[in-house]
């Protein structure tokens, strides 16, 4: 039994006696747990604890990417290019990936409101929570001090990735809007990632970003 998956158990067995305990002190009368109940209880947590075949698949976008950013001010309106990399890991013994992504986004300057391409800097994490069958993400960038966080679901033996979360727009005074975001894995070297703010309509796309890998 290696280190990790020994300091797994103990954090898995404390929390089980912690739970099992809290349930004793808050039913009055309440018996003890059953040998049996325990293991159960052991099997339910462990279950939950370890990576499947959805974070395996998640894993697979691990490696180092090009990217190209194409951002849509307005529908129907040609995009703002971009150019950045990004590089994927997988942490915490494989249940979750880490992106931190490198950049410039096309934005307008607050003196003349011209476009400009500016530094940009980003991390998210992806992972599947096995207690609720999901997809979770989070996301932070430098143009913001806001934590984002969506949810979604990927059907069997599919390539397609659809989570729904929530995004501000400061500059509109809108907060809470919400907005799909869909990857499309195509091969092993490819994944374009799109954004849609169903705020402005079920198909308006405000962004895209298509990865290769290097």
């Amino acid at each position: 039994m290696t280190k990790n998956r020994t300091l797994w158990m103990v954090a898995v067995s404390t929390c089980l006696v912690a739970v099992i305990a809290n349930r004793a002190v808050s039913q009055e009368g309440a018996q003890q747990p059953s040998p049996e109940e325990m293991a159960k209880g052991m099997e339910a947590w462990c279950k939950a604890m370890t990576p499947g075949e959805q974070h395996a698949w998640l894993r697979e976008s691990v490696g180092d990417w090009d990217a190209e950013v194409r951002v849509y001010w307005m529908p129907g309106a040609p995009p703002s290019i971009t150019k950045g990399s990004s590089v994927v890991k997988s942490v915490l013994d494989g249940r979750f990936i880490e992106e931190h992504f490198k950049g410039e986004m096309m934005m307008p300057e607050m003196e003349t409101g011209a476009m400009k391409a500016m530094p940009f800097e980003g991390r998210g994490t992806v992972g599947y929570d096995n207690n609720r069958n999901v997809y979770i993400g989070s996301w932070m960038d430098s143009f913001g001090t806001a934590l984002y966080y969506y949810k979604g679901t990927r059907p069997p033996m599919s390539d397609v990735l659809t989570m729904y979360g929530e995004m501000d727009e400061p500059m509109m005074g809108i907060y809470g809007r919400t907005v799909k975001y869909r990857t499309t894995y195509e091969g092993k070297n490819k994944r374009v990632f799109e954004m849609y703010d169903l705020a402005a309509g079920d198909n308006y796309k405000a962004m895209e970003i298509i990865y290769t890998r290097k």
